[in-house]
């Protein structure tokens, strides 16, 4: 039954109540969320354009439809209502995105366009299954390499084509007015997005870091995203306030970011075993968190669409952190930055079952890690709950040895 994934949404929901200081903007994204993934809501629920997955540039999905419904997976529920339609090694995230949309209990896709990137194997399969069911899906294929000119036309190319497809579908056209006002919205959320986390990470204290995500990520439950805006700018402020009425002691759990395999609400499994195993997690390095922090447009008031896929093809598909790519540049990219920037005492590389496309980037990702000094932690696991115990294990094993490193470090400094 669809109760089932509401109540593991609430399940979550309710973990992550009491881990911030009393902030009461923090109780309307609980509600929108919680809203949301109602069984009331999901049966209702008739978006028509669905992207499946975060490669596709939201500024593009927004030139087809206004209220586009980005599906990212992240459900245990959906996942055990694809067990008759995919094998049980495919990845998490693809059998989760596959209950959303084949199920019994609510009919997600029956009026909608779904956009769906090959971005692996996983994506193929899925695409064909999708459509033997009678599920409208546009195809994105990506060129396997982003940094040479000749694969930069190529992925214009194909976002021109399928962002020019799903307008005509939707009845409506690919023109610059549009494309304009959708890349000056997304860049004002990400800009939100980007004062909210930073705010949050100077001050860590003031909620979990698997709170901080979920309230960035609600966005993409948000029916007005104007209404989002306004309560994470109110939210930002709340913050800002108490930052000024508070002195925020160096934390002494040691600073962790995670890697490779995203992590997507409501499977929270990842942040909340970091907790609990006592460290901090001061960032992540994935697909969906990344989202926010691709750069920004720069678009004249006038002009064409093509110029502004262009620009995009020569920004984006470079800081992308997606195992598209033959070489993950924006995953090793962005580890660089945080390395640089950030007091990073360790790394856990997480791995979805199934995403081994992933774990190419380990050996680079190692080698990097070691010239900061930093260790890594490779975790490899899925949306069960089962090996909880034993990562747990693990994970308290990796914290120990990050706090006797960091203490042989200050007696090395004294």
């Amino acid at each position: 039954m669809s109760e089932k994934l509401n109540a593991e949404v609430q399940i979550v929901l309710e973990q992550l109540w009491h881990e911030h200081c009393g902030f009461t903007e923090i109780a309307w994204f609980f509600r929108e969320v919680d809203a949301f993934f109602s069984e009331e809501h999901l049966k209702e629920y008739h978006p028509e354009l669905i992207i499946l997955g975060e490669d596709y540039p939201p500024e593009l999905a927004l030139t087809a439809c206004d209220h586009p419904f980005q599906l990212l997976g992240g459900s245990l529920a959906t996942t055990h209502w694809s067990d008759a339609l995919l094998p049980r090694d495919a990845d998490p995230v693809s059998r989760s995105a596959c209950g959303y949309l084949l199920n019994e209990h609510f009919k997600l896709a029956e009026k909608a366009t779904v956009i769906l990137t090959l971005s692996n194997d996983n994506h193929r399969k899925l695409a064909g299954l999708l459509q033997a069911y009678g599920i409208d899906v546009i195809t994105v294929d990506l060129p396997p390499v982003c940094d040479t000119a000749s694969s930069q036309e190529a992925w214009a190319a194909e976002m021109l084509r399928v962002a020019d497809e799903a307008a005509g579908r939707l009845g409506k056209k690919l023109s610059y007015s549009r494309l304009f006002h959708a890349a000056e919205e997304t860049a004002r959320i990400r800009k939100a997005i980007t004062s909210f986390k930073t705010l949050t990470l100077n001050s860590p204290g003031c909620m979990s870091p698997a709170l901080r995500d979920l309230i960035a990520e609600s966005v993409f439950y948000a029916l007005d995203r104007e209404e989002w805006l306004d309560h994470l700018t109110r939210l930002t402020g709340e913050i800002a306030s108490w930052q000024q009425r508070h002195y925020q002691k160096p934390g002494e759990r040691p600073w962790v970011i995670t890697a490779g395999s995203p992590v997507i609400f409501p499977n929270e499994k990842l942040p909340m075993l970091l907790e609990s195993s006592g460290l901090y997690l001061a960032g992540r390095i994935d697909t969906l968190s990344m989202m926010a922090q691709k750069p920004t447009l720069k678009l004249r008031r006038f002009g064409k669409p093509e110029s502004v896929v262009s620009q995009m093809a020569q920004i984006i598909p470079g800081s992308e952190v997606s195992g598209a790519w033959t070489v993950n540049r924006g995953l090793l990219n962005s580890l660089e930055d945080k390395l640089r920037n950030l007091p990073v005492d360790g790394i856990v590389y997480h791995v979805l079952k199934g995403q081994i496309e992933y774990d190419f980037e380990l050996p680079e990702v190692e080698k990097r890690a070691a010239e900061y000094g930093v260790p890594v932690f490779r975790l490899e696991t899925d949306y069960q709950q089962q090996d909880v115990e034993q990562l747990r294990i693990r994970m308290e094993a990796f914290a120990e040895m990050l706090r006797q490193r960091g203490a042989e470090r200050m007696r090395m400094a004294q």
